[in-house]
Formats: structure tokens, sequence, C-alpha cells
């Protein structure tokens, strides 16, 4: 899509962003990435678009608010509130660490695209509960979605879900469009393996033919 639109695209990993102060990325890094993207055109960064991923892992570590500084969870949610709804982020030019003399670049967030996604391992069981939390006793009770029954995670997670599951409903609320995925079916993966250009078995059938062997 952003090579179609022509608009700069960055793809950063959300395992690495820490709070501000910790080791660690801070959260400024991300908008640093696009910048950098974009050739450190200010202009053409604010229109492009950001994919955060592995953001299922800086859910919430516990329910109940923690006492402790939840340095890598909680902790880089809040920081990215303010990014994803729109806030001047200044980043060093060059991609560097801050020099002490370097005029630092403001980059308006309000337009940027962002796009997180997730493996959110174990979000069906959070849809299970709710789904039975309704009781399930006398004639008229619908029993819904026992231990064995596979739930459909795309036709039934809602945000609460996800607010469960660690997201804090602040970060929640600034994503409006929550999209599941199904899981890839065996034809699927068997297309994956078989059909790309450069597929997995195509390599391999190189890399045999290296020694003389036909796979």
């Amino acid at each position: 899509i952003a090579k179609y639109c022509d608009v700069p695209f960055t793809i950063a990993d959300a395992t690495t962003l820490t709070e501000a102060g910790y080791v660690g990325d801070d959260v400024e890094s991300v908008v640093a990435k696009l910048l950098d993207n974009a050739d450190y055109d200010v202009d053409k960064a604010q229109q492009g678009i950001i994919f955060l991923d592995e953001v299922d892992k800086i859910a919430r570590k516990s329910e109940n608010v923690s006492i402790t500084r939840d340095v890598s969870g909680e902790g880089v949610q809040q920081a990215l509130l303010k990014i994803v709804e729109g806030t001047s982020v200044r980043v060093p030019p060059g991609g560097g660490r801050k020099h002490p003399g370097a005029e630092m670049l403001e980059v308006d967030t309000s337009k940027i695209l962002f796009v997180v996604g997730g493996a959110f391992v174990g979000i069906n069981d959070i849809i299970k509960k709710r789904k039975n939390s309704a009781g399930s006793i006398g004639f008229g009770a619908k029993v819904v979605a026992s231990e064995d029954d596979d739930i459909n995670v795309r036709e039934n997670v809602l945000p609460e879900d996800m607010i469960k599951y660690g997201i804090i409903p602040e970060f929640m609320g600034r994503f409006p469009i929550l999209v599941g995925i199904d899981n890839l079916t065996k034809e699927e993966l068997i297309r994956i393996l078989t059909e790309p250009k450069n597929s997995l078995v195509a390599q391999f059938k190189k890399i045999f033919k290296l020694d003389g062997v036909e796979l």
C-alpha cells in the first residue's frame, strides 16, 4: 500500500522499545526510522506509514496495576500514546544518538498512519472465558465454546479481550479498527512453500543440486 501511495514506510519491532531513560530504544526511534526512510524529508515522513510488530509482547505483565515499573510493557504503551494520537517528535538528523550541537528535526505525527500487529497467543482462551461468563445453567442456557472447541478469533475478538490480554484501554482506544486473522490452512502453507518465485522448496532444490542431489 505504501508503495502504491508513494509514501515512506517502516516496520519497527515493539520488543526493542523501552521507556525513556532505560537501555533499549525510545519510542521516538520509530519515527526516526521513518524519517530515515523518507531521506530526512520531514513533509514526506509526516504522511508515512509505521507498522509496529510484536505488540502483544508489550502487554501489561499482570492485570492489576503494578507498583514497580513495567519498563518494557505498560510503560512503552503509555509512551506510544501521544505519538500515535499526534504530537511533535524531535528527532536527531542523520539517525545518530543525539549530537550535542546538531539541530533537531521536528516531526508532527498526527497524519502518520500507525498499524500494529502481533500474535496474541492465548487470546482465544480470553474470548472463551468471556463467552462462557454468561452462565450455562438451566434449560434455555446456551453453552458456548467448550474447551475442545476451536474458537474463530477473527469473528469473535473484541477490544475488551485485548484489554484483558494486557493492552491498556487508552492504547486500545487509539486504534479504531481491530482485525483478527484466520490461521493458515494446510493448503495455504503448501502454496507458500511452492508458489513464490524464491520459495523455500526452490531454494533447497538449488542447494541440493550443488551437491548433485535431485530433490
